[in-house]
């Protein structure tokens, strides 16, 4: 979901220190060494290549409200929560670039639509590593379908509580932003689910949360 560029200041201030802890702290945590090797390194950069096609593709929802998918939760089963947050920073960076949203709010759109997607899909894959049994549909359905979802319902109700707190009187359609919100869940679930099986299945080496010995083992271990 996008914010407005009408955000007040003081908002867009507070958010981008936000967002530039975010980025320092996934800077630092980041496993770099992964990206040495040349595929890695490719597919990574393909990854914010497609976020930031993924960005542009946007619906406008009432005055203030525009939509599209994230592949927040793809990215950061493929790269885990510091590498893919960074390759969400960028790909939003370059589709702001590209005339999509203003550079005022883009820290903005960072915490609610990279941090805070990107922090549910880490929980929502920790969870059902710690309830549930170790098998590959449990990491397709709950770490990518629901995982999806989740991170989806997050970054759109975080988006929709900026704009009603900075912006109070302002008439965001968010009657029609409810039903569309579950839409875009559904999407995003849908999107994540089908693009990781894939991977799984033919290049697991793109998706670094999987584990063959985990998921595949028979015995789970």
């Amino acid at each position: 979901m996008d914010l407005p560029s009408g955000l007040p200041p003081v908002w867009c201030g507070a958010a981008w220190i936000a967002a530039a802890a975010a980025l320092a702290w996934s800077a630092w945590r980041a496993p770099w060494a992964r990206l040495r090797a040349n595929e890695q390194s490719h597919v990574f950069l393909g990854a914010i290549v497609a976020v930031a096609l993924l960005w542009t593709v946007a619906a406008r929802v009432g005055p203030l409200v525009h939509v599209h998918l994230l592949g927040a939760t793809l990215l950061y089963l493929m790269f885990g929560g510091a590498l893919g947050f960074l390759a969400l920073a960028a790909g939003a960076a370059a589709a702001t670039l590209a005339g999509d949203g203003a550079w005022s709010v883009l820290g903005a759109r960072l915490v609610a639509a990279g941090a805070v997607p990107v922090a549910i899909s880490h929980a929502v894959l920790r969870l059902a590593e710690a309830r549930l049994p170790p098998n590959f549909f449990v990491y397709v359905f709950v770490g990518a379908f629901v995982g999806g979802a989740a991170a989806m319902l997050g970054a759109g109700l975080a988006s929709t509580a900026i704009i009603a707190l900075a912006l109070p009187l302002a008439d965001g359609g968010f009657e029609s932003w409810t039903a569309m919100l579950l839409m875009l869940a559904f999407g995003e679930a849908t999107l994540t689910g089908m693009l990781s099986t894939l991977f799984v299945v033919y290049q697991p080496a793109w998706v670094g949360t999987f584990s063959d010995r985990r998921y595949l083992a028979r015995d789970g271990r």
